[in-house]
């Protein structure tokens, strides 16, 4: 019901189903050692979170993530899961550093759980990359993107809507970084591949529309604009 609720966006009242949860959980079982319970704590967090009390839900998610590595170990999935939202509070919060450490612990969980070829290894990939582009890094986001899309081909081959958007987005990088070639390159395999999927839903977004915000961060990226 909680569940039911967080979905539809009733946060108030998921709030309040989660937390009868849990203390009917913590009544049944004594202890918070359990894995119920840190589940419950996890949701709980994330409800804090859409509701912007960040520091009430990594208070959440610290819990949850202290009873996963006890009981589950430091290299479970379920452990990398609470990595990625405490990582995205501080994100949230203004502390990139911090964020960026703790995706890359995210990253090097899921790698030991699921492998180097999982979906959730990619996304994670991906944020990083996101993250760093955010931050005018651009060297560390086109490596992460491009690690990405080295596995997602591994994984799913050439024609996946999924390397048309990883194409997209290091293109974008290739734009703010004046390399006209490598991204002309990108769009138009990016471009072909929706064309050739009939993926209509997709088209080319590209990272420049604000030309005077681009060229302002990134200056030699003027003469492409």
């Amino acid at each position: 019901m909680g569940l039911m609720q967080y979905q539809l966006k009733s946060y108030s009242s998921a709030f309040d189903l989660y937390q009868e949860a849990l203390r009917i959980q913590r009544d049944h079982f004594e202890s918070d050692e359990n894995v119920e319970i840190a589940s419950t704590l996890n949701s709980i967090g994330l409800v804090l979170f859409n509701q912007g009390a960040y520091g009430l839900a990594k208070s959440c998610f610290t819990d949850s993530l202290r009873i996963r590595r006890t009981l589950l170990g430091n290299d479970h999935r379920d452990v990398a899961i609470l990595w990625y939202n405490i990582a995205t509070i501080y994100l949230e919060t203004g502390e990139d550093d911090v964020a960026v450490k703790l995706y890359r612990e995210t990253l090097r969980v899921e790698r030991n759980a699921l492998g180097n070829c999982h979906h959730d290894v990619i996304l994670t990939l991906q944020h990083l990359g996101l993250v760093h582009q955010q931050r005018g890094e651009l060297d560390e986001a086109l490596k992460y993107f491009s690690e990405a899309l080295e596995i997602e081909r591994t994984k799913s081959g050439e024609s996946n809507v999924a390397v048309g958007k990883l194409l997209n987005l290091i293109g974008n990088i290739y734009l703010q970084k004046a390399d006209v070639e490598s991204m002309m390159k990108c769009y138009i395999e990016a471009s072909r591949l929706y064309r050739s999927l009939e993926h209509q839903i997709d088209a080319l977004v590209i990272a420049g529309y604000n030309f005077y915000g681009l060229c302002k961060q990134h200056p030699p990226c003027a003469p492409v604009a």
